[in-house]
């Protein structure tokens, strides 16, 4: 799977829903247009998006004045950029900002490319808001990180919890993939869990996608061979539901198209919040 890094995203549009309900497309109006105060040609400004209320964060990985991330704040109906984030300890080509997320007060970001623990084995970096102030808390790796497993090319965020793909994690066979979740204590955030496949196979990049919400995450395996043929085609895709009880995180589900078929890579993302979830095929 090849990912072009020369792509230009610009620009973001928030929109809201007329009245209480989203409808219809006529009925979703624009609120506003977000770009970057010092925009340039393949900041790719826009390839991961989050909001939470009056907050939302937007990685621009291509930068070219170093990767980064976003803050917008809003007032009424104005989004006014609040804060430019970086890595305290950026490097070229690390890919901060390739994924993010926000929750409240606090943010993540993933940087999948980070060498730290090998080439390619990447990391993500955790942000806390003290007013109009966001600040670095934490930076985040894999307990067994190992070189390509591209931990923190999905992230998501949800109050004490942070859960981190690493989809080219080779434990159970190549790029079967694995998600981590850790948790805050104070100003320290600890791994909790690993999370595997509980039918993991080679190249199901499990981890792809991730979401988390409460006591529940959901991780995208996006070739899963379930609904294909594995030689021929293939990669109709899945997705795994996992719930905590205590300090452990237990599969509770895997999901799949009623209509899956090969090549549809059902569990390209997803999504959690309460009682649903949805998950994207591309």
């Amino acid at each position: 799977f090849m990912r072009s890094r020369y792509r230009v995203f610009s620009i973001v549009v928030i929109a809201i829903a007329a009245g209480l309900a989203w409808t219809s497309a006529a009925t979703a109006q624009t609120e506003s247009k977000l770009t970057a105060s010092d925009a340039a040609a393949q900041d790719t400004f826009g390839k991961s998006v989050s909001i939470d209320g009056d907050y939302a964060i937007l990685g621009a990985s291509g930068n070219n004045d170093g990767e980064s991330a976003y803050i917008f704040s809003r007032s009424g109906t104005t989004w006014t950029q609040q804060v430019k984030l970086a890595a305290d300890d950026s490097t070229a080509d690390d890919q901060f900002g390739e994924s993010v997320s926000i929750s409240g007060n606090y943010a993540i970001v993933g940087a999948e490319l980070d060498d730290d623990n090998g080439v390619d084995s990447g990391s993500a970096y955790i942000f806390f808001r003290t007013g109009t102030t966001w600040t670095q808390q934490a930076k985040l790796t894999a307990a067994d990180a190992t070189e390509g497993d591209q931990f923190g090319y999905s992230v998501s965020i949800s109050g004490d919890y942070a859960i981190v793909g690493a989809e080219l994690d080779d434990d159970n066979g190549v790029d079967s993939g694995s998600a981590y979740i850790f948790f805050r204590t104070g100003t320290t955030w600890t791994q909790q869990d690993k999370l595997t496949a509980s039918d993991p196979g080679i190249v199901d990049q499990f981890g792809f996608s991730v979401s988390i919400s409460g006591d529940d995450a959901i991780v995208g395996a996006r070739f899963n061979d379930d609904a294909g043929i594995t030689v021929i085609g293939g990669n109709s895709g899945s997705a795994y539901i996992f719930s905590r009880s205590g300090t452990t995180w237990t599969q509770q589900a895997k999901l799949t198209a009623s209509d899956g078929a090969a090549d549809d890579a059902f569990g390209y993302s997803v999504s959690i919040n309460g009682d649903r979830a949805i998950v994207g095929a591309y």
